[in-house]
């Protein structure tokens, strides 16, 4: 492996990457979104390859440094790497399966392992989580339909006698617990609740050695179910993030005609109830009326942005005035008189000159407001009725 710097990602499976004062394109084994990994200058880990008639990629990424530690990305060498654990007894709560068969068909749908437990077959799928914050690990990092067919069906294949596991893969050695991504995907969060009493779900962090091997420690986590009942609920908020690529004149719902210089545009939109369904609704776009003083930002800035995302925060708190303020902070620019209208009213918007996703700041503020928040309620005991491992260190880091 070679080390390289991150310059952009021109699509879903390849990165740009400078090895050297070499310009080199990899291919990128990992689907996710990996905003919170792959920044401007991030460190890469890439190994060569031959470039041959039908392989134009001269590279593949392994693993991106995060804190100064690897953080594995390649998700096809996850299997490989959990079969040799399961045969090296390193598994914590598996030590007592063997491994009968690798891909394997059952119903619609192929799972990663066969194994068995004295005598009796159980199913086993990975998924590998690339998402974490300080202390808290979460999966997914983009909406999965394939994930939640799977729940599905290994909880019907239990319910008919064939025990099945999920193991969460966390490649982050400070994670202490492990939740569902409802931000980013509510109907795989809320069918990991239901199927719950079916499927056991594990999940383990893996101490990442610099040459990718793991190290000696593998840690199961702790999964808070109470504060997950709680929390999985289709309200709270979303940051809309709009693209203007040139200088525009809109009338805000008024007579006053404002100069929106070109570049990023976020603003807080709070939703109380059907946020699922609000967040289908964002992406649209629809002409903004010039005369209509109901007309919001999402009117006038649709039709002329030409790129629309959708941020969610899936909150029982109101968390509005916390991220307006935050923004504020790190934003290059307010526009004043122009304001997002949400169920809990007007919001202020705020430009930026660059993407906002490629903004360490922005990146650290959605890692603050979707997962660490989170931290508080762990510390006061919200996770369980049966309470966190004894000795957790990162209850105690947080108390």
């Amino acid at each position: 492996m070679e080390e390289a710097r991150f310059i952009e990602r021109p699509n879903r499976f390849t990165v740009r990457c400078a090895l050297g004062s070499e310009i080199l394109d990899a291919y990128l084994p990992n689907p996710g979104r990996l905003w919170e990994l792959l920044l401007p200058d991030s460190v890469l880990y890439v190994v060569r390859r031959d470039v041959g008639q039908d392989r134009k990629l001269r590279g593949v990424v392994v693993a991106v440094e995060r804190e100064g530690r690897p953080v594995m990305l390649h998700t096809l060498a996850c299997n490989d790497i959990v079969a040799d654990l399961l045969r090296q007894k390193r598994l914590p709560g598996f030590e007592g399966m063997n491994i009968l068969q690798r891909e394997i068909a059952r119903g619609r749908s192929r799972f990663d392992f066969l194994l068995e437990q004295n005598g009796a077959p159980r199913l086993l799928e990975v998924k590998s989580c690339t998402l974490f914050g300080r202390c808290i690990a979460m999966f997914p990092d983009a909406v999965t339909l394939r994930g939640r067919r799977h729940l599905l069906e290994l909880a019907e294949l239990s319910r008919q006698g064939t025990p099945a596991h999920v193991l969460f893969l966390v490649h982050w050695p400070h994670a202490d617990f492990f939740l569902p991504d409802y931000h980013t995907d509510f109907d795989f969060a809320s069918t990991f609740l239901a199927v719950r009493d079916a499927v056991r779900f594990s999940a383990l962090a893996v101490d990442w050695q610099p040459d990718m091997t793991p190290g000696a420690e593998i840690r199961e986590l702790y999964i808070p179910w109470e504060l997950l009942e709680r929390e999985v609920q289709d309200s709270g908020c979303y940051l809309l993030v709009l693209h203007l690529p040139r200088n525009e004149n809109v009338i805000p719902g008024g007579s006053t005609l404002l100069s929106l210089r070109k570049g990023y545009y976020v603003t807080v939109v709070s939703i109380r109830s059907g946020l699922t369904r609000h967040l289908q609704k964002s992406s649209r776009r629809r002409p903004g009326s010039e005369n209509s003083r109901k007309s919001t930002v999402p009117d006038n800035l649709k039709a002329a942005a030409d790129k629309i995302l959708a941020i969610p925060i899936r909150t029982t708190e109101p968390l509005e005035a916390e991220l307006n303020d935050a923004l504020s902070r790190i934003a290059d620019w307010s526009v004043p008189g122009f304001e997002a209208r949400g169920d809990a009213g007007l919001a202020p918007v705020f430009g930026m000159a660059g993407p906002p996703l490629q903004r360490r700041a922005f990146v650290e503020l959605l890692l603050d407001f979707r997962i660490n928040r989170l931290e508080k309620f762990l510390a006061r005991g919200a996770g369980s009725s049966a309470g966190p491992p004894v000795g957790n260190p990162s209850l105690e880091k947080i108390q």
